[in-house]
């Protein structure tokens, strides 16, 4: 269906990305301006598909998320960024949004991030912007940080920037650049009840460690880079973990404290390194949530999994996954 030039129904497919190294606070909260670069691994198996279509015909917008309608902050969250590309659009249709995650969402899996990217992508599409990858993720970023690093396939690099167009994100890798397997071990945990926004606003005020961690990042944001372009798995997991621990230390003292951990969280960083004692290559990176992601290569891909849910057979899933692809249109609609 279209009204002139515009086309106001598309379809876009965004993977979730595992960060290697993390961004934790932000110097603009209106732009979404992190204090440090990320670096981002695509993940192929967690996907979010979204149609989006606009008609003058709809009275109000309408959020529809894995078949639940939506209401208060998470549809506010999706009319604000719907308005922000209107507004690039001189367009004013309100819209119906479908949106449909194959993993949990709020969960520390990083369902914002495709959440976002494949929004954006899709409401751009409908309302006929030709945006290119770059010009997306700026937009995106609005929404969620994260989400600007799930537009390439591969490894990823958010740069920080100092102002809106300097802060975007870059290929840094394809994705059969460098083949690992990201092992994502669901466990038992319930839905976050405090946002990672204010999480990361406590922490900037309150954790005594927070300029540490901002001073050890730009190191590690160097070793990640030579981890990937030298294919040094080795040199990638353990600056990885470094990065994990000192973004959950700055959570962990922060006022109050942030723990996102549970106890089987515990259990599996134990498991994680009693496999690297057994010259099983593995290490482990947790988001905000109780969930983790294991890296691995191909050849030890069976026996972590196999090892992890036989040693901690309470997780509720384990979802391995190899580099995944970036943002894309399609053409089937989920309505």
């Amino acid at each position: 269906m279209k009204i002139g030039v515009i086309n106001l129904k598309a379809t876009a497919i965004a993977h979730s990305n595992t960060a290697l190294i993390k961004y934790w606070g932000k110097k603009d909260e209106q732009l979404i301006l992190p204090m440090n670069n990320s670096i981002s691994l695509t993940t192929d198996a967690l996907t979010t598909i979204t149609t989006v279509e606009f008609s003058k015909d709809f009275e109000e917008d309408l959020f529809i998320l894995d078949n639940k309608e939506q209401a208060g902050k998470p549809k506010n969250r999706v009319i604000n960024h719907l308005n922000l590309i209107r507004e690039l659009a001189k367009r004013n249709f309100k819209a119906k949004v479908v949106s449909e995650n194959n993993f949990p969402t709020a969960a520390g899996l990083a369902s914002s991030a495709s959440g976002f990217a494949a929004l954006t992508t899709a409401t751009c599409a409908a309302l006929d912007l030709n945006f290119d990858k770059k010009e997306l993720s700026i937009i995106s970023r609005q929404g969620s940080g994260s989400s600007c690093r799930s537009f390439y396939g591969g490894y990823v690099e958010w740069l920080a920037g100092d102002s809106h167009e300097s802060s975007y994100s870059i290929q840094l890798a394809k994705k059969d650049w460098f083949d690992i397997r990201d092992i994502i071990l669901v466990l038992k945990s319930p839905e976050r009840k405090l946002s990672t926004r204010e999480a990361m606003r406590r922490s900037i005020k309150t954790s005594p460690f927070f300029a540490t961690r901002l001073h050890s990042t730009s190191k590690n944001l160097e070793k990640m880079r030579e981890a990937i372009q030298e294919r040094d798995f080795q040199l990638l997991g353990e600056t990885t973990e470094k990065d994990c621990l000192s973004m959950h230390a700055v959570a962990m003292t922060s006022n109050p404290s942030q723990i996102f951990w549970a106890p089987d969280t515990l259990r599996i960083i134990h498991e994680v390194e009693q496999m690297r004692e057994d010259d099983i290559l593995a290490y482990y990176t947790i988001d905000t949530g109780a969930n983790m992601h294991v890296l691995t290569l191909p050849e030890f891909e069976e026996t972590v999994i196999t090892t992890l849910k036989t040693n901690v057979p309470q997780m509720v899933d384990v979802i391995s996954s190899k580099p995944g692809k970036g943002v894309s249109l399609i053409e089937e609609h989920l309505f």
